[in-house]
């Protein structure tokens, strides 16, 4: 799939979520599983949620294969103290962003392209590496039409954005 990613300035989004620090082979089933502890913590305090649920990618250690995330939900209204949901925030700034469509298991091939268009456009993330360790600012997936919505894996959209490094031109 040819990606054409768009440049798109954003405002901060505050969100409600729960930090996971895993194998990247085990998202597929921490995912679930962190998002229903989430929204049942949600639903018991009667927070809504104000738009797609979202993974934050923190940290992917290309060593070891761990990755830490946060699995949420934006949210308007503060939380109540919790050991596990914690208020976080993506911070404001100039994203790349690109629609994947289609199952999950070909998300990895469309940010693999949006990578690769990055490089050859010179455009350069909110990043940190050192040791083969990649630290993102903010690289998120929303998922703007998933299960929960539309039965068919090929008719699901999640959107991947990340923070762009601001240039002085």
């Amino acid at each position: 799939m040819r990606v054409g990613p768009k440049l798109i300035k954003r405002v901060a989004q505050r969100y409600a979520g729960i930090r996971e620090q895993v194998d990247r082979d085990e998202l597929p089933a921490v995912v679930p599983r962190t998002l229903s502890e989430l929204l049942a913590f949600l639903e018991q305090h009667q927070v809504q949620g104000t738009g797609p649920l979202l993974i934050r990618y923190l940290m992917v250690d290309y060593n070891t294969g761990e990755v830490e995330v946060d699995i949420g939900v934006p949210v308007a209204a503060g939380l109540p103290t919790s050991r596990r949901v914690e208020m976080r925030q993506i911070p404001a700034g100039t994203f790349a962003t690109v629609t994947h469509v289609g199952s999950y298991d070909t998300l990895v091939e469309t940010t693999a392209n949006l990578l690769d268009w990055a490089r050859q456009a010179k455009v350069s993330w909110r990043v940190s590496e050192r040791h083969n360790v990649t630290r993102w600012e903010a690289r998120v997936e929303h998922y703007v039409v998933g299960p929960s919505i539309e039965p068919e894996s090929k008719n699901w959209q999640t959107e991947i954005a990340i923070l762009v490094a601001e240039c002085d031109s």
